[in-house]
């Protein structure tokens, strides 16, 4: 077994590999903090838990104690464009490729630094080299595929898209649905499990400081106009990191969460407010509950299914009679589609999906559910500040 220096100069010649994501050291065991492998595991773990400031000073202290290590300056560089300081993102990833010229994952994120700088001839070179060290690179072809769509050169992109499906068959790129926005395939039945768990993973440590997302308050809103008496015992799917459980808390008897992201459990754990808190498929979890529950609430959780037939059947069995099923969407205004894929390319990138009223109209009659409610809302503003508009739903077992 390695000594404790042993494991330390390992880790340093193999460049703290593991896509330059180390483990933290051991709670139980003392930090050296002179020793820059230990200084960078701690950033990581700032990072990982949404201290941007301490991620950054703490790897660029490993940096100057030992600064020819290339997984450093790549780790440098995603906690600096997290801080939105680009043109520095930039230079600690060209930093990580001196190092290591044939570093695949640092010239694909220095495409993607030089596409933000809107400099698309720079991305496309960082891209191809990225490509050509790692020809198999599902992040690269799904990077070329959003660089090329966005360019209008749709057959490229549908090419990266398929591509990076063939690499990553489990869809933790949502290639599938973005192939559908393309109108080069059908739309899957909902996000895929992988994409999920990618996305909230990284939105964990950062979602309760999400000022401009008001869906947990609709959602809450609507409970409280509907429900007439506190006490309810309410399942809340897709509870997140607990913004609509800290939200109805008061109004509950009983309080449960399920979600599939397990960062967003752990985030929702530690506040403390649900009576049961499971990682599983919503749908099962509400299908093995029959009678269990006087409201359901899904505050954006079910814009990531297209078909939601199973969800509403799934809600018909673990709600009781007059129960409250509270949910937001995101409106299809096309006309009488049932679903499609969200409209907006960055939605369609998060793995959303809309719906039309007339649908959701239907659909709960024929599950057993009464309409309350069903109207255009401000659901949030995406990240340039634009309203982005929403579905909230009030529907009543019958």
């Amino acid at each position: 077994m390695m000594n404790r220096k042993q494991r330390r100069a390992q880790e340093k010649e193999n460049g703290a590999k593991a896509n330059g994501k180390p483990q933290p050291p051991s709670p139980t065991e003392p930090v050296d903090t002179h020793d820059p492998v230990e200084l960078h595991a701690l950033g990581i773990a700032a990072f990982r838990a949404g201290q941007l400031d301490k991620a950054a000073a703490l790897i660029a202290q490993a940096i100057a104690a030992d600064g020819q290590v290339p997984s450093f300056h790549y780790n440098l560089g995603i906690v600096l464009k997290a801080q939105g300081r680009l043109q520095d993102a930039a230079a600690s990833y060209q930093q990580a490729i001196a190092l290591k010229p044939d570093y695949a994952d640092a010239h694909n994120n220095l495409g993607n630094i030089w596409k933000a700088l809107g400099d698309r001839e720079k991305a496309r070179a960082s891209f191809s080299r990225a490509l050509w060290t790692k020809p198999g690179n599902a992040d690269t072809h799904y990077s070329l595929g959003l660089l090329c769509s966005e360019a209008g050169e749709h057959h490229e992109a549908v090419r990266h898209f398929q591509s990076c499906l063939e690499y990553d068959p489990d869809d933790s790129h949502g290639a599938r649905i973005l192939l559908a926005h393309l109108g080069a395939g059908d739309a899957p039945q909902r996000t895929s499990p992988a994409q999920l768990q990618k996305i909230y993973d990284v939105r964990a440590r950062f979602w309760d400081q999400e000022s401009g997302y008001f869906a947990h308050r609709l959602v809450a809103e609507a409970l409280r106009e509907h429900a007439g008496q506190t006490g309810q015992d309410i399942l809340d799917i897709g509870c997140g990191t607990g913004l609509v459980g800290a939200t109805v808390r008061p109004w509950a008897g009983r309080l449960d969460g399920v979600d599939l992201s397990p960062a967003m459990i752990e985030k929702a754990r530690a506040k403390e407010l649900y009576d049961t808190l499971d990682q599983a498929d919503l749908v099962c979890v509400m299908s093995e509950r029959r009678d269990s529950y006087d409201a359901v609430l899904g505050a954006a959780t079910l814009i990531h299914f297209g078909d939601l037939h199973a969800l509403f059947r799934a809600a018909a069995v673990c709600l009781r009679k007059n129960g409250l099923f509270v949910f937001t969407l995101f409106p299809d205004e096309s006309g009488d589609t049932e679903f499609a894929i969200a409209g907006s390319d960055r939605l369609a990138q998060s793995g959303c999906f809309r719906h039309g009223a007339g649908y959701v109209e239907r659909l709960a009659a024929d599950c057993g559910f009464c309409v309350l409610t069903l109207k255009h809302v401000l659901h949030e503003y995406d990240q340039d500040g634009n309203p982005v508009p929403g579905l909230l739903a009030v529907l009543r077992h019958e």
